[in-house]
This record gives C-alpha cells, sequence and structure tokens, in this order.
C-alpha cells in the first residue's frame, strides 16, 4: 500500500510537469525571446529584472524584445501558485540602459483587477463601430480609477468625469500600478490600433519613480509614450499632464516627481501639442496636500479630480474637441 501510494504521488508530480511544460526560443537575429506553452492557456509570467517571476509579473502574451540584450525568466502558474521550475533564455548585450523603455506585462495591482482581462476589454472596445471614442487618456491608476470605459471596480471621480470628461467621447486607457513600460507595451500590441481618437490625455510615469527610475529615466520613458502615440495616430492632439505631486509633505519623493516635470516640461514642446501642471491648484500654499484633495496624497478624491477635469476640459475645448 505504501509503494502505490509513493507511485502514485509520482505519477502525480510527473503529470503537474508535463501540463505546465513550456519551451523559451531566441530569436538571435530580432533578439526577441519567444515562449511556447505545452498547452492552450496555460499562464506563464515572466520577469526582465532577473527575478524569478511571482503572481505579481506579467502574463506572457506576445514575443519578447529585447534590442539592447537582458535575461527573460519565465515560469508556469496555476492560479497564484508557481508550478515547476524557473526557465531562463539570456539574449547577447549590455542590457537595457533604461527598464522605462523596454516594453512588458504586469499584474503588480492584481488586487484590484486582472491586467490581461482588461487588456482584453480595451481590444475588444477599439473594434470599428464598438464605440466612439474622441479622446483616449493613457495612465496609471489616477486614470483608471477615475471613471468611464471599460468599467472599473473602483471609480473615485465619477462626478467629475461625467461633468467634463463623458461629453467628449472617452475611452480609459488606464491601468492601476502601470508604468511607462507597460504602457508601451499595450500600445504596441493593439490597444488604439481600432481608435481614430481626435486627442490623447497621457499622465504616467509616477510609479517609475517608486523607487524603479530616476527622474531622467522616467522622463525618458514618458517621451517615448508620446513618441509612439504620435507615430500611431499622428493625425491626434496630445495633452501631456505633468505627474500629479504626491506625500503629504514635501519630501524626496515629492522633489523626485518635481525634477521629472521640469525635464517633461523641457521637453514637452516636441512630444505634445500642450503640457499642464497642475501641482499648484492641488498643493496648499503652505506645501501640503490635504486628504479632501488626494485621499491617500497619491490618488485623488472627486475633488481633486475636478481639478483635472476642469484643466483637461478647458484644453480640448480650446482645441475645439
Amino acid at each position: 500500500m505504501r509503494a502505490f501510494r509513493l507511485f502514485s504521488v509520482l505519477v502525480a508530480i510527473l503529470a503537474a510537469s508535463v501540463a505546465f511544460a513550456f519551451e523559451l526560443s531566441l530569436d538571435a537575429s530580432t533578439k526577441t525571446v519567444a515562449i511556447k506553452a505545452d498547452k492552450p492557456g496555460e499562464v506563464i509570467r515572466y520577469t526582465l529584472n532577473g527575478k524569478d517571476p511571482d503572481f505579481s509579473a506579467g502574463v506572457y502574451l506576445a514575443p519578447i524584445a529585447l534590442a539592447e540584450g537582458g535575461t527573460v525568466k519565465a515560469a508556469a502558474f496555476e492560479g497564484d501558485k508557481r508550478i515547476g521550475e524557473v526557465s531562463s533564455e539570456v539574449v547577447p548585450g549590455p542590457g537595457p540602459k533604461n527598464t522605462a523603455l523596454v516594453p512588458l506585462t504586469q499584474n503588480r495591482d492584481w488586487k484590484s483587477y486582472d491586467w490581461v482581462v482588461r487588456h482584453q476589454e480595451i481590444l475588444a472596445l477599439n473594434q470599428p463601430g464598438a464605440m466612439r471614442a474622441d479622446v483616449v487618456f493613457l495612465g496609471d491608476s489616477i486614470t483608471h480609477f477615475w471613471s468611464g470605459e471599460p468599467k472599473a471596480k473602483r471609480v473615485a471621480g465619477k462626478d467629475s468625469w461625467e461633468k467634463w470628461i463623458a461629453p467628449h467621447h472617452p475611452i480609459n486607457l488606464g491601468y492601476g500600478w502601470d508604468r511607462t513600460e507597460n504602457v508601451l507595451w499595450r500600445l504596441r500590441h493593439g490597444e488604439i490600433a481600432g481608435l481614430k481618437p481626435k486627442a490623447f490625455v497621457v499622465l504616467i510615469g509616477t510609479n517609475n519613480l517608486s523607487g524603479f527610475n530616476p527622474p531622467a529615466e522616467t522622463e525618458e520613458g514618458v517621451a517615448e509614450v508620446c513618441r509612439e502615440l504620435r507615430r500611431q495616430a499622428p493625425q491626434a492632439k496630445i495633452l501631456l499632464l505633468a505627474i500629479l505631486p504626491r506625500q503629504a509633505k514635501p519630501d524626496a519623493t515629492r522633489q523626485r516627481v518635481a525634477d521629472t516635470n521640469q525635464l517633461l516640461k523641457a521637453q514637452a514642446p516636441q512630444i505634445a501639442d500642450a503640457y499642464v501642471d497642475l501641482t499648484d491648484k492641488l498643493v496648499e500654499a503652505d506645501g501640503s496636500i490635504l486628504k479632501e484633495t488626494m485621499n491617500d496624497y497619491l490618488h485623488p478624491t472627486n475633488k481633486g479630480y475636478e481639478v483635472m477635469g476642469a484643466a483637461i476640459d478647458a484644453q480640448l475645448k480650446a482645441w475645439s474637441l
């Protein structure tokens, strides 16, 4: 009986390893890594930062391009549990100088929403005739949780959205916890391909500054997002918003935001049609941020969104949109 139980355990282990088999392959000519799962529908998560994938790592959805070289680590997952070993593939080269420019998926905000599901919802909405999207909003959780389509589970500014933004026929392409590299992945994998927008509203970069990229790298990431929009939709105006101030009182984090915004302001004439910095309207005279304006000193309340909405509405109207 004991031998039978041991045999059963061994069979189960082997079955699990077979069920979640996958293969990494490198195309040296394009410096691209593809991952082939054993069966359709298997979830493979990957990283580009040298760490083993966990549940916060993005799902593999398309070949991974690493023009400057780097390492892809991948593992199969069943729910939030990793199954089997981590596999890796090294792309020759020194590695990226700026990770804010290297597109990849993410799953950092999994408690609030499913990144892949939101991507699929947006791909459905940007099909011809699916919806009118004159203004496309791109960003992180600050944009995601404002309001609009596709609907989010968490909505923090419905009234201000309906008042200032909805009349412009928007679509909300904000994703919680996104950084510039995640927006670049989305843009290069079809999220605006079926749209004919008249304008984009871009607010991204605060998550890059949260211990990942210094101001100069973050600014490069934001600029590349704007350039990608220009390449794909040259007919559309680009409204670039300065990264919003954060923290209850001025500190090193707030200063990194300010330093990045100075770089963005200087670059804005080359990458956008208008640049708006709302810092002075969100920060009190003594430098503090009120919970009534940003309840966690990062995400706006409806009062904070009122400030954003009025400024965006004014610029869109100035363009006769």
